[in-house]
């Protein structure tokens, strides 16, 4: 598993290409997420062709929602749909909201006697570990939750935006297939 933010995959559709495409621009106007409107699922189409549609989130509010930042929807033969999804914004995000509260969190380290603290009340040991054994696991949660979480995270998302754009896509087959 890449830490990088992208998927990519190919779903198998019954309706022509331009069905597709046509039920996709449908589905668009009214909401692609949950196929009605929503302020939080706001995408526009950024390039367009007979067997292509590139889409992307029109907002923050959008990108934040479920990653779907940029959307590549190919149908380079009758039958499928290959699809790369992009979420940068999202995942630049992640990095950036659990970056800041771990910098709170280091600072908050390394101006506060936390030694003293935590020596001062054996009540807030872990018990059976010493106070220096307490420090070591406060500074591993303070950089795992500020600077690894988010890249687990990034990696986590994948699956979710797999199975979110193989619904979306038979949502909109079944559309376009009706049409």
């Amino acid at each position: 598993m890449t830490l990088t933010p992208q998927i990519q995959g190919a779903v198998p559709i019954r309706s022509t290409p331009a069905e597709f495409l046509q039920a996709l621009r449908q589905r668009l106007a009214t909401g692609l997420l949950a196929g009605k409107p929503n302020t939080a699922s706001n995408y526009v189409v950024t390039q367009t062709g007979p067997d292509r549609l590139q889409v992307r989130a029109a907002d923050w509010r959008t990108a934040m929602k479920v990653g779907l930042n940029e959307v590549d929807l190919e149908l380079p033969r009758r039958g499928t749909v290959s699809y790369q999804v992009r979420y940068w914004r999202w995942a630049s995000f992640a990095v950036g909201l659990c970056g800041g509260l771990g910098l709170i969190a280091l600072a908050l380290l390394l101006t506060v006697d936390l030694r003293a603290y935590i020596a001062g009340s054996r009540w807030r040991m872990i018990p059976g570990l010493s106070v220096n054994q307490n420090l070591i696991i406060v500074w591993a949660m303070a950089l795992f939750w500020g600077f690894l979480w988010p890249w687990v995270l990034i990696g986590l998302h994948k699956p979710v935006l797999r199975h979110l754009m193989t619904r979306l896509i038979t949502e909109v087959d079944a559309q376009g297939s009706v049409s």
